[in-house]
């Protein structure tokens, strides 16, 4: 079992998960999985050219304006979602004085408070967004009053926009929070894994050289005694007993660090699986049970180490999203097949790399056959003989 200190040192080194009240650190809506989503959203600032399309025919120079306009909010709104907490409200007070601006010839300008309104409620906790969200409205308010001569749509449509967008904003931040909490506590459980792995190989070795030594430091004494009552026939006796137990000690140490470098398969694949999800790939997995009781230990090391190249791969040259990983078991094989579903637009430029070179060699070990593909997608297929029997390696 771990001991309390460990169970202490290992909290320590990960990072205390904050609640929203203490206002931590939200993950850039330009990173990971929400850039596609951030910047996809700008599909819908195009209704900012609704009323003006609606409004025709308009002068040429208010659709240069307008366009001109429209494309500082998407510089804006891009840049806002590449900073940091601390230097949002420059950004966002430029666009809402953009909104402004555009709203003297445009009712379109209100969809420029919606997106406002969603950054707000996404970085902030509810109560400082509800706050911000609040002066936003009272100074549309003012202005509708004293600039805009009472445009109701205006005013409506910038009301309706920011409680509906704000209000997506808090979910979004809800659900983040949540995702770093589970995150978190998922390093702790490592990091617990880990002290409880460090521990295990310890008594491991402790079992394993512990007597051994004990019983070398005898006979080494042993010896010793012998050698001065000269009673050599006897000491050469123990001094081969001596070498004997020095050898099975390191037998059985060699033993113990070739099941501490073992790669588990269902290790690897969690671990790859919860790189390439972010880095905002799709991952899915078909593991039939039983497929790593089939391997043997060389094999289940190889083939861990084959997923985590194709892995290394996927992140570093996939113009895809998605991924798949399936491993079947069938009565004397076990095949595993890899697809990546972005697009080779050119087969003839692929050259073999280390990385695929690596994986054939890898597989050769292992007595394994490769097949790779990549017409339409890059698919790596490797299937084996399976050494082992479901009974057999149960019973070790």
């Amino acid at each position: 079992m771990l001991s309390n200190k460990s169970i202490q040192d290992s909290y320590s080194a990960v990072p205390a998960v904050k609640n929203e009240s203490t206002a931590p650190d939200m993950p850039l809506l330009a990173s990971g999985r929400k850039k596609r989503w951030s910047h996809g959203s700008l599909f819908f600032s195009l209704f900012f050219f609704v009323p003006l399309i609606i409004s025709r025919p308009l002068p040429i120079e208010t659709w240069v304006l307008q366009t001109l306009g429209y494309l500082s909010f998407v510089i804006l709104y891009i840049k806002a979602i590449n900073q940091p907490v601390k230097t949002l409200p420059t950004y966002l007070l430029l666009m809402f004085l953009l909104s402004v601006a555009c709203s003297f010839q445009n009712p379109g300008g209100a969809t420029i408070i919606g997106f406002i309104a969603f950054i707000v409620g996404y970085y902030n906790s509810l109560k400082t967004g509800i706050m911000s969200i609040g002066v936003m409205m009272l100074v549309l308010v003012s202005l509708h009053i004293t600039v805009f001569n009472n445009a109701h749509f205006l005013l409506s449509a910038s009301l309706l926009n920011s409680l509906v967008l704000f209000g997506f904003g808090v979910m979004e931040r809800k659900e983040t929070l949540h995702s770093l909490k589970e995150s978190q506590q998922a390093e702790a459980l490592r990091v617990l894994s880990a002290i409880a792995e460090r521990e295990r190989i310890g008594r491991d070795l402790h079992d394993v050289a512990g007597h051994a030594l004990s019983s070398i430091s005898l006979k080494a004494q042993l010896a010793d005694k012998l050698i001065s009552k000269d009673k050599i026939e006897d000491a050469h006796r123990e001094v081969k007993a001596l070498a004997q137990l020095s050898q099975a000690l390191l037998s059985d140490i060699r033993q113990a660090v070739s099941d501490i470098k073992q790669l588990s398969l269902s290790d690897e694949i969690a671990k790859d699986k919860s790189l390439l999800e972010e880095n905002g790939f799709n991952v899915t997995t078909d593991i039939e049970g039983g497929a790593e009781a089939r391997l043997s230990a060389k094999q289940e090391s190889q083939l861990a180490l084959i997923i985590k190249e194709l892995t290394t791969n996927t992140l570093r040259y996939s113009n895809g999203n998605a991924v798949s990983l399936d491993l079947e078991v069938n009565e004397q094989t076990v095949k595993m097949t890899y697809k990546d579903h972005g697009v080779v637009e050119n087969t003839a430029s692929i050259k073999e790399g280390n990385g695929l070179m690596g994986i054939r060699e890898r597989a050769a070990s292992i007595h394994a056959d490769v097949d790779i593909s990549f017409l339409p997608h890059p698919i790596v297929r490797v299937q084996l003989t399976a050494e082992q029997s479901l009974s057999h390696k149960a019973s070790l």
